[in-house]
Protein backbone atom coordinates (compact mmCIF):
# COMPACT_ATOMS: atom_id res chain seq x y z
CA UNK A 1 0.00 0.00 0.00
CA UNK A 2 1.44 3.19 -0.63
CA UNK A 3 2.55 5.54 2.03
CA UNK A 4 -0.40 7.59 3.44
CA UNK A 5 -0.06 10.14 6.72
CA UNK A 6 -2.32 9.16 8.82
CA UNK A 7 -3.50 6.35 7.24
CA UNK A 8 -5.88 4.94 10.27
CA UNK A 9 -7.57 8.64 10.05
CA UNK A 10 -8.73 8.31 6.42
CA UNK A 11 -10.01 4.69 6.54
CA UNK A 12 -12.07 5.86 9.62
CA UNK A 13 -12.92 9.04 7.53
CA UNK A 14 -13.87 6.62 4.54
CA UNK A 15 -16.29 4.48 6.48
CA UNK A 16 -17.92 7.58 7.39
CA UNK A 17 -18.66 8.76 4.24
CA UNK A 18 -19.36 4.97 2.90
CA UNK A 19 -21.91 5.38 5.50
CA UNK A 20 -23.37 9.07 4.69
CA UNK A 21 -23.73 7.32 0.92
CA UNK A 22 -25.22 4.28 2.04
CA UNK A 23 -27.86 5.87 3.88
CA UNK A 24 -28.44 9.23 1.43
CA UNK A 25 -31.71 8.05 0.40
CA UNK A 26 -30.43 6.91 -3.27
CA UNK A 27 -32.15 3.31 -3.68
CA UNK A 28 -30.74 2.50 -7.45
CA UNK A 29 -28.05 -0.39 -6.74
CA UNK A 30 -25.52 0.68 -9.41
CA UNK A 31 -25.36 4.28 -8.12
CA UNK A 32 -25.17 3.10 -4.49
CA UNK A 33 -22.27 0.42 -5.69
CA UNK A 34 -20.04 3.27 -7.33
CA UNK A 35 -20.24 5.44 -4.48
CA UNK A 36 -19.32 2.78 -2.28
CA UNK A 37 -16.58 2.19 -4.20
CA UNK A 38 -15.41 5.65 -4.38
CA UNK A 39 -15.56 5.63 -0.61
CA UNK A 40 -12.96 2.35 -0.29
CA UNK A 41 -10.90 3.67 -3.40
CA UNK A 42 -10.47 7.06 -0.98
CA UNK A 43 -10.03 5.63 2.17
CA UNK A 44 -7.02 2.86 0.84
CA UNK A 45 -5.33 4.39 -2.13
CA UNK A 46 -6.68 2.53 -4.74
CA UNK A 47 -7.09 3.37 -7.81
CA UNK A 48 -9.64 1.02 -9.17
CA UNK A 49 -12.30 -0.36 -7.14
CA UNK A 50 -14.90 -2.70 -8.69
CA UNK A 51 -18.09 -4.78 -8.31
CA UNK A 52 -18.94 -7.52 -9.25
CA UNK A 53 -22.11 -9.31 -8.89
CA UNK A 54 -22.29 -13.35 -7.85
CA UNK A 55 -24.86 -15.38 -9.22
CA UNK A 56 -24.71 -18.47 -7.06
CA UNK A 57 -27.27 -21.25 -9.56
CA UNK A 58 -24.22 -20.37 -12.43
CA UNK A 59 -21.27 -19.39 -10.12
CA UNK A 60 -20.49 -16.94 -12.41
CA UNK A 61 -19.26 -13.00 -11.63
CA UNK A 62 -20.74 -10.00 -13.31
CA UNK A 63 -19.14 -6.99 -13.79
CA UNK A 64 -21.74 -4.40 -12.08
CA UNK A 65 -20.04 -1.05 -11.02
CA UNK A 66 -16.60 0.65 -10.74
CA UNK A 67 -14.29 3.82 -9.81
CA UNK A 68 -11.32 4.69 -11.61
CA UNK A 69 -11.31 2.43 -14.33
CA UNK A 70 -10.47 4.02 -17.76
CA UNK A 71 -13.08 4.07 -21.04
CA UNK A 72 -10.73 0.89 -22.42
CA UNK A 73 -10.81 -0.58 -19.60
CA UNK A 74 -14.44 -0.72 -19.34
CA UNK A 75 -15.05 -1.92 -22.19
CA UNK A 76 -13.05 -4.84 -22.11
CA UNK A 77 -14.56 -6.46 -18.95
CA UNK A 78 -16.09 -9.73 -20.37
CA UNK A 79 -19.48 -9.77 -20.01
CA UNK A 80 -19.67 -12.56 -17.19
CA UNK A 81 -16.74 -15.57 -16.15
CA UNK A 82 -17.16 -18.35 -14.11
CA UNK A 83 -16.54 -18.27 -10.66
CA UNK A 84 -13.59 -21.64 -11.21
CA UNK A 85 -11.34 -19.72 -13.03
CA UNK A 86 -10.99 -17.31 -10.26
CA UNK A 87 -9.22 -19.23 -7.03
CA UNK A 88 -9.13 -15.26 -4.79
CA UNK A 89 -12.51 -15.61 -5.35
CA UNK A 90 -13.24 -19.06 -4.34
CA UNK A 91 -11.02 -18.30 -1.21
CA UNK A 92 -13.14 -15.14 -0.48
CA UNK A 93 -16.72 -16.94 -0.71
CA UNK A 94 -15.26 -19.63 1.25
CA UNK A 95 -13.67 -17.64 3.93
CA UNK A 96 -16.29 -15.00 4.06
CA UNK A 97 -13.67 -12.16 4.66
CA UNK A 98 -11.48 -10.22 2.00
CA UNK A 99 -8.31 -12.56 0.55
CA UNK A 100 -5.59 -10.50 -0.28
CA UNK A 101 -2.88 -11.58 -3.31
CA UNK A 102 0.08 -9.31 -2.87
CA UNK A 103 1.56 -11.16 -5.41
CA UNK A 104 -0.44 -12.99 -8.20
CA UNK A 105 2.19 -14.04 -10.52
CA UNK A 106 2.91 -17.14 -7.92
CA UNK A 107 -0.28 -18.37 -7.85
CA UNK A 108 -3.41 -18.99 -10.38
CA UNK A 109 -5.45 -16.46 -8.50
CA UNK A 110 -6.86 -14.83 -11.52
CA UNK A 111 -7.20 -16.16 -15.25
CA UNK A 112 -3.67 -15.32 -16.82
CA UNK A 113 -4.94 -12.97 -19.55
CA UNK A 114 -7.58 -10.56 -17.27
CA UNK A 115 -4.09 -10.24 -15.39
CA UNK A 116 -2.10 -9.03 -18.29
CA UNK A 117 -5.04 -7.61 -20.08
CA UNK A 118 -5.71 -5.40 -17.19
CA UNK A 119 -2.08 -5.17 -15.60
CA UNK A 120 -2.58 -6.82 -12.17
CA UNK A 121 -0.28 -6.36 -9.56
CA UNK A 122 -1.79 -6.66 -5.97
CA UNK A 123 -4.96 -6.58 -4.87
CA UNK A 124 -7.63 -7.25 -2.56
CA UNK A 125 -11.27 -9.16 -2.83
CA UNK A 126 -14.02 -8.35 -0.54
CA UNK A 127 -17.31 -10.28 -0.51
CA UNK A 128 -20.22 -8.75 0.02
CA UNK A 129 -22.41 -11.25 2.27
CA UNK A 130 -25.10 -10.19 3.92
CA UNK A 131 -27.00 -12.76 6.50
CA UNK A 132 -25.23 -15.63 5.26
CA UNK A 133 -25.54 -14.52 1.12
CA UNK A 134 -23.22 -13.83 -0.84
CA UNK A 135 -24.50 -10.77 -3.15
CA UNK A 136 -21.26 -10.26 -5.08
CA UNK A 137 -16.91 -9.05 -4.33
CA UNK A 138 -15.93 -5.82 -3.72
CA UNK A 139 -11.92 -5.59 -5.73
CA UNK A 140 -9.58 -3.31 -5.13
CA UNK A 141 -5.88 -2.89 -6.47
CA UNK A 142 -3.45 0.00 -7.56
CA UNK A 143 -3.41 -0.55 -11.79
CA UNK A 144 -0.53 -3.24 -11.68
CA UNK A 145 1.56 -1.83 -8.57
CA UNK A 146 2.57 -3.88 -5.31
CA UNK A 147 1.60 -3.40 -2.23
CA UNK A 148 1.04 -4.66 1.27
CA UNK A 149 -1.65 -4.75 3.69
CA UNK A 150 -1.80 -5.71 7.50
CA UNK A 151 -4.55 -7.98 9.25
CA UNK A 152 -6.04 -4.58 10.60
CA UNK A 153 -6.56 -3.35 7.31
CA UNK A 154 -8.01 -6.54 6.00
CA UNK A 155 -10.37 -6.65 8.73
CA UNK A 156 -11.32 -3.20 7.80
CA UNK A 157 -12.32 -3.77 4.35
CA UNK A 158 -13.83 -7.06 5.68
CA UNK A 159 -16.11 -5.01 7.65
CA UNK A 160 -16.76 -2.75 4.61
CA UNK A 161 -18.16 -5.59 2.30
CA UNK A 162 -20.61 -6.65 5.55
CA UNK A 163 -21.80 -2.70 5.42
CA UNK A 164 -22.02 -2.57 1.45
CA UNK A 165 -23.43 -5.71 1.24
CA UNK A 166 -26.60 -4.97 3.85
CA UNK A 167 -27.32 -1.70 2.44
CA UNK A 168 -27.56 -3.11 -0.94
CA UNK A 169 -30.03 -5.84 -0.09
CA UNK A 170 -32.08 -2.69 1.03
CA UNK A 171 -31.53 -0.85 -1.83
CA UNK A 172 -32.13 -3.72 -4.30
CA UNK A 173 -35.59 -4.78 -2.52
CA UNK A 174 -36.79 -1.28 -2.64
CA UNK A 175 -36.11 -0.76 -5.88
CA UNK A 176 -38.01 -4.02 -6.60
CA UNK A 177 -41.02 -2.68 -4.75
CA UNK A 178 -40.53 0.83 -6.87
CA UNK A 179 -40.59 -1.34 -10.11
CA UNK A 180 -43.49 -3.21 -8.90
CA UNK A 181 -45.42 -0.20 -8.84
CA UNK A 182 -44.20 0.49 -12.18
CA UNK A 183 -45.36 -2.62 -13.55
CA UNK A 184 -48.31 -2.30 -12.02
CA UNK A 185 -49.75 0.89 -13.81
CA UNK A 186 -48.59 -0.80 -16.71
CA UNK A 187 -49.91 -4.19 -16.56
CA UNK A 188 -53.30 -2.61 -16.57
CA UNK A 189 -52.74 -0.74 -19.99
CA UNK A 190 -51.99 -3.32 -21.66
CA UNK A 191 -55.26 -5.25 -20.07
CA UNK A 192 -56.85 -2.53 -21.31
CA UNK A 193 -55.07 -2.86 -24.63
CA UNK A 194 -53.11 -5.45 -25.87
CA UNK A 195 -55.03 -8.46 -24.44
CA UNK A 196 -58.58 -7.04 -25.28
CA UNK A 197 -57.82 -6.81 -29.22
CA UNK A 198 -57.16 -11.20 -28.92
CA UNK A 199 -60.01 -11.43 -26.91
CA UNK A 200 -62.50 -9.55 -28.66
CA UNK A 201 -61.47 -11.35 -31.86
CA UNK A 202 -62.25 -14.55 -30.03
CA UNK A 203 -65.19 -13.65 -28.87
CA UNK A 204 -66.76 -12.35 -32.21
CA UNK A 205 -65.51 -15.46 -34.25
CA UNK A 206 -67.03 -17.71 -31.66
CA UNK A 207 -70.56 -15.82 -31.37
CA UNK A 208 -70.51 -16.08 -35.09
CA UNK A 209 -69.68 -19.67 -35.46
CA UNK A 210 -72.79 -20.11 -32.82
CA UNK A 211 -75.30 -18.20 -34.33
CA UNK A 212 -74.60 -18.13 -37.68
CA UNK A 213 -72.82 -21.46 -38.87
CA UNK A 214 -75.85 -22.43 -41.30
CA UNK A 215 -75.48 -19.81 -43.09
CA UNK A 216 -71.65 -19.52 -43.80
CA UNK A 217 -70.01 -20.78 -46.49
CA UNK A 218 -66.54 -23.73 -45.56
CA UNK A 219 -64.58 -20.76 -46.79
CA UNK A 220 -65.71 -18.32 -44.61
CA UNK A 221 -66.27 -21.17 -41.42
CA UNK A 222 -62.31 -21.73 -42.30
CA UNK A 223 -61.73 -18.13 -42.29
CA UNK A 224 -63.03 -17.85 -38.94
CA UNK A 225 -61.33 -21.12 -37.71
CA UNK A 226 -57.95 -19.60 -38.73
CA UNK A 227 -58.89 -16.12 -37.14
CA UNK A 228 -59.68 -18.32 -33.84
CA UNK A 229 -55.80 -20.20 -34.43
CA UNK A 230 -54.02 -17.08 -34.79
CA UNK A 231 -55.53 -14.94 -31.97
CA UNK A 232 -55.51 -17.97 -29.37
CA UNK A 233 -51.76 -17.80 -30.23
CA UNK A 234 -51.42 -14.12 -29.69
CA UNK A 235 -53.61 -14.44 -26.60
CA UNK A 236 -51.50 -17.24 -25.03
CA UNK A 237 -47.44 -15.73 -26.00
CA UNK A 238 -49.45 -12.49 -24.18
CA UNK A 239 -50.25 -14.93 -21.66
CA UNK A 240 -47.07 -16.52 -21.41
CA UNK A 241 -45.41 -13.21 -21.07
CA UNK A 242 -47.04 -11.78 -18.26
CA UNK A 243 -46.01 -15.19 -16.30
CA UNK A 244 -42.48 -14.63 -17.09
CA UNK A 245 -42.90 -10.84 -16.01
CA UNK A 246 -44.12 -11.76 -12.68
CA UNK A 247 -41.63 -14.91 -12.30
CA UNK A 248 -39.10 -12.13 -12.84
CA UNK A 249 -40.00 -9.16 -11.14
CA UNK A 250 -40.98 -11.38 -7.83
CA UNK A 251 -37.32 -12.65 -8.26
CA UNK A 252 -38.94 -16.10 -7.64
CA UNK A 253 -37.23 -17.73 -10.98
CA UNK A 254 -34.91 -20.67 -10.38
CA UNK A 255 -32.22 -21.20 -12.65
CA UNK A 256 -31.47 -25.06 -12.42
CA UNK A 257 -28.87 -26.21 -15.53
CA UNK A 258 -28.73 -29.34 -17.34
CA UNK A 259 -27.05 -30.99 -19.84
CA UNK A 260 -28.51 -30.40 -23.12
CA UNK A 261 -27.67 -31.02 -27.25
CA UNK A 262 -27.93 -27.32 -28.50
CA UNK A 263 -28.98 -28.52 -31.93
CA UNK A 264 -31.86 -31.03 -31.05
CA UNK A 265 -32.70 -28.22 -28.64
CA UNK A 266 -32.92 -25.63 -30.85
CA UNK A 267 -34.33 -27.00 -33.76
CA UNK A 268 -37.11 -27.91 -31.45
CA UNK A 269 -37.51 -24.20 -30.70
CA UNK A 270 -37.58 -23.04 -34.28
CA UNK A 271 -40.48 -26.03 -35.02
CA UNK A 272 -42.49 -24.55 -31.91
CA UNK A 273 -41.89 -21.18 -33.40
CA UNK A 274 -41.45 -20.55 -37.36
CA UNK A 275 -43.43 -22.48 -40.06
CA UNK A 276 -40.21 -24.90 -41.40
CA UNK A 277 -40.55 -24.07 -45.32
CA UNK A 278 -36.62 -23.54 -46.34
CA UNK A 279 -36.41 -20.08 -44.52
CA UNK A 280 -34.31 -20.93 -41.41
CA UNK A 281 -30.80 -22.07 -41.58
CA UNK A 282 -29.37 -23.98 -38.27
CA UNK A 283 -25.36 -24.11 -37.86
CA UNK A 284 -24.19 -26.06 -34.90
CA UNK A 285 -21.38 -27.93 -34.19
CA UNK A 286 -22.13 -31.73 -34.98
CA UNK A 287 -22.34 -32.75 -31.21
CA UNK A 288 -22.23 -29.77 -29.22
CA UNK A 289 -23.07 -30.22 -25.84
CA UNK A 290 -23.95 -27.31 -22.86
CA UNK A 291 -25.06 -27.23 -19.37
CA UNK A 292 -27.94 -25.13 -19.20
CA UNK A 293 -31.10 -23.72 -17.29
CA UNK A 294 -33.47 -24.98 -20.09
CA UNK A 295 -36.38 -22.63 -19.19
CA UNK A 296 -34.30 -20.17 -19.41
CA UNK A 297 -32.73 -20.99 -22.76
CA UNK A 298 -35.91 -22.02 -24.57
CA UNK A 299 -37.87 -18.61 -23.16
CA UNK A 300 -35.15 -16.41 -24.69
CA UNK A 301 -34.71 -18.60 -28.24
CA UNK A 302 -38.30 -18.36 -28.44
CA UNK A 303 -38.59 -14.72 -27.54
CA UNK A 304 -35.80 -14.19 -30.00
CA UNK A 305 -37.55 -15.78 -32.79
CA UNK A 306 -41.11 -14.40 -32.39
CA UNK A 307 -39.19 -11.21 -32.54
CA UNK A 308 -37.56 -12.05 -35.88
CA UNK A 309 -40.73 -13.82 -37.32
CA UNK A 310 -42.85 -10.77 -36.54
CA UNK A 311 -40.19 -7.66 -36.85
CA UNK A 312 -37.94 -8.81 -39.27
CA UNK A 313 -38.05 -11.27 -42.97
CA UNK A 314 -36.61 -14.46 -44.15
CA UNK A 315 -34.26 -15.90 -44.13
CA UNK A 316 -33.94 -16.79 -40.67
CA UNK A 317 -30.16 -17.79 -39.12
CA UNK A 318 -30.32 -19.36 -36.01
CA UNK A 319 -26.05 -20.46 -35.13
CA UNK A 320 -24.49 -21.75 -31.84
CA UNK A 321 -20.91 -22.28 -30.75
CA UNK A 322 -19.00 -22.81 -27.88
CA UNK A 323 -15.86 -21.11 -26.39
CA UNK A 324 -14.05 -20.11 -23.22
CA UNK A 325 -16.57 -21.43 -20.71
CA UNK A 326 -19.41 -20.06 -22.71
CA UNK A 327 -22.52 -20.55 -25.12
CA UNK A 328 -22.58 -18.45 -27.72
CA UNK A 329 -26.14 -18.16 -29.96
CA UNK A 330 -27.15 -16.27 -32.30
CA UNK A 331 -30.24 -15.19 -34.12
CA UNK A 332 -30.42 -13.34 -37.28
CA UNK A 333 -32.68 -12.34 -40.40
CA UNK A 334 -33.00 -10.15 -43.16
CA UNK A 335 -35.58 -7.18 -42.70
CA UNK A 336 -35.09 -3.52 -42.31
CA UNK A 337 -32.82 -3.91 -38.65
CA UNK A 338 -33.53 -1.87 -35.88
CA UNK A 339 -33.64 2.37 -36.55
CA UNK A 340 -31.21 3.83 -34.75
CA UNK A 341 -33.28 5.70 -32.35
CA UNK A 342 -34.96 2.97 -31.39
CA UNK A 343 -32.05 1.00 -30.51
CA UNK A 344 -31.40 2.01 -26.91
CA UNK A 345 -34.53 1.60 -25.41
CA UNK A 346 -34.75 -1.68 -27.39
CA UNK A 347 -34.79 -3.88 -24.24
CA UNK A 348 -36.95 -1.76 -22.82
CA UNK A 349 -40.54 -3.23 -21.51
CA UNK A 350 -43.95 -2.50 -23.44
CA UNK A 351 -41.74 -0.80 -25.86
CA UNK A 352 -42.33 -1.10 -29.75
CA UNK A 353 -40.55 0.49 -32.33
CA UNK A 354 -41.55 1.60 -35.76
CA UNK A 355 -42.75 -1.30 -37.68
CA UNK A 356 -45.23 -2.83 -39.76
CA UNK A 357 -46.54 -5.28 -37.12
CA UNK A 358 -49.19 -4.31 -34.71
CA UNK A 359 -48.33 -7.03 -33.14
CA UNK A 360 -46.80 -8.00 -29.48
CA UNK A 361 -46.97 -6.08 -26.34
CA UNK A 362 -43.16 -4.78 -26.35
CA UNK A 363 -42.35 -7.69 -23.58
CA UNK A 364 -40.76 -10.34 -25.49
CA UNK A 365 -37.26 -8.88 -25.94
CA UNK A 366 -37.35 -7.25 -21.82
CA UNK A 367 -37.52 -10.80 -21.07
CA UNK A 368 -35.53 -12.90 -23.16
CA UNK A 369 -32.27 -10.05 -21.23
CA UNK A 370 -33.64 -10.44 -17.92
CA UNK A 371 -33.73 -14.56 -18.65
CA UNK A 372 -30.35 -14.22 -20.28
CA UNK A 373 -29.12 -12.15 -17.00
CA UNK A 374 -30.70 -14.18 -14.74
CA UNK A 375 -28.33 -16.72 -16.14
CA UNK A 376 -25.52 -14.54 -15.86
CA UNK A 377 -25.07 -14.47 -19.04
CA UNK A 378 -25.65 -10.77 -21.73
CA UNK A 379 -28.02 -10.23 -24.76
CA UNK A 380 -26.92 -7.89 -27.34
CA UNK A 381 -28.14 -6.41 -30.15
CA UNK A 382 -26.07 -5.30 -33.51
CA UNK A 383 -27.26 -4.44 -37.27
CA UNK A 384 -26.99 -7.48 -39.52
CA UNK A 385 -25.26 -7.12 -42.99
CA UNK A 386 -26.10 -6.21 -45.89
CA UNK A 387 -29.49 -5.27 -43.80
CA UNK A 388 -31.47 -6.93 -41.09
CA UNK A 389 -30.91 -7.73 -36.94
CA UNK A 390 -28.43 -10.03 -35.63
CA UNK A 391 -29.31 -11.04 -31.90
CA UNK A 392 -26.38 -12.75 -30.16
CA UNK A 393 -26.93 -14.16 -26.34
CA UNK A 394 -24.21 -15.56 -24.70
CA UNK A 395 -24.03 -17.88 -21.88
CA UNK A 396 -21.37 -19.04 -19.27
CA UNK A 397 -21.89 -22.58 -19.13
CA UNK A 398 -20.18 -25.40 -17.03
CA UNK A 399 -18.15 -28.16 -18.58
CA UNK A 400 -19.72 -31.08 -19.43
Amino acid sequence: MKDVAGKPHIQLEALHVLARALAGGEFRARAVLERACAAVAGGFAFERVGIVRYIPETSTLVPFAAHGLTPAELGALPSAVPLARFSAFQAALATGRAAFVEDPGGEEAVPEEIAGGFGIGSFVIVPLVSEGRCLGFLTCDERGETFSLDAAEVDLLTTFGTLIAAFLEKAIEHGELRRLNELKSQFAALASHELRTPVAAIYGAVRTLDERADELSPEHQAELRRMLSQQSKRLFELVENLLDLSRLEADSLLISPSEIEVRERLEEIVDAVIDRNGDVRIDVPEGLRAVVDVQAFDRILSNLLANAVRHGAPPFSVSAAQTSGALSVTIEDRGSGVADEFVGSLFERFTRGATTSSEGAGLGLSIAQSYARAHGGTLTYEPAKPHGARFRLILPVAAV
